[in-house]
């Protein structure tokens, strides 16, 4: 099992260069094979398809994103600083890897590829884990600023409904911007973000 597993994470890994690199569509199993030094057939016992492994690397992804926006929000102290932190890191981490966030929302025949999947079900049931992991972030957040006095704006009830819809919010964003590559330019990008939490949490 352990052999197993280290073989998974060696395939992940290599293919999240090419992903990464070429985006979904122009990756091929044969590719990932050759970086991995190993026979497709070897690829396709550990995953049904190409596809599968992308869904891998963007689960990785994400875990390694979310690390690196924990960092920066736990070192802020003002509750508009932690949520402007995290609107950056987490914007900036996906034009670091714009083909692979790209692929996400790539349409083939009518279908929607990568984590989002084929299956409208699979597909319905990421994006409810995704947001349902974020709002709940986010709540602790203004929940904690709650509790200490300087997030008072709203009831302490209606803060997951707040977050939720800050979440829904920032994700209509980010399909904008992979699709249009707009806001890429970072000192734009602050302002923007700046101008938004001051009015928010002014």
């Amino acid at each position: 099992m352990i052999k197993e597993d280290s073989a998974k994470e060696e395939i992940v890994l290599k293919a999240q260069v090419l992903f990464q690199q070429y985006g979904l569509k122009k990756t091929t199993m044969d590719e990932i094979a050759y970086a991995c030094g190993k026979a497709k057939s070897t690829l396709y016992h550990y995953f049904k398809s190409k596809e599968e492994v992308f869904d891998h690397v963007l689960k990785l992804e994400i875990t390694n994103l979310r690390r690196e926006v924990k960092k920066k929000v736990d070192a802020q102290n003002e509750v508009k600083d932690k949520i402007r932190a995290y609107f950056l890191a987490f914007h900036t981490g996906i034009m670091d890897k714009i083909n692979l966030y790209r692929s996400v929302t790539l349409d083939i025949d009518g279908e929607c590829l990568g984590l989002m999947g084929k299956n409208k079900d699979y597909r319905a049931s990421n994006i409810q884990k995704f947001m349902t992991f974020e709002r709940d972030y986010i709540t602790r957040i203004l929940e904690g600023a709650y509790d200490l006095g300087e997030f008072t704006k709203i009831d302490k009830d209606d803060i997951p409904f707040f977050s939720e819809t800050l979440i829904a919010a920032f994700l209509g964003v980010m399909s904008y911007v992979i699709e249009t590559d707009s806001l890429r330019d970072a000192e734009k990008l602050d302002k923007t973000v700046s101008l938004l939490t001051q009015q928010i949490f002014s």
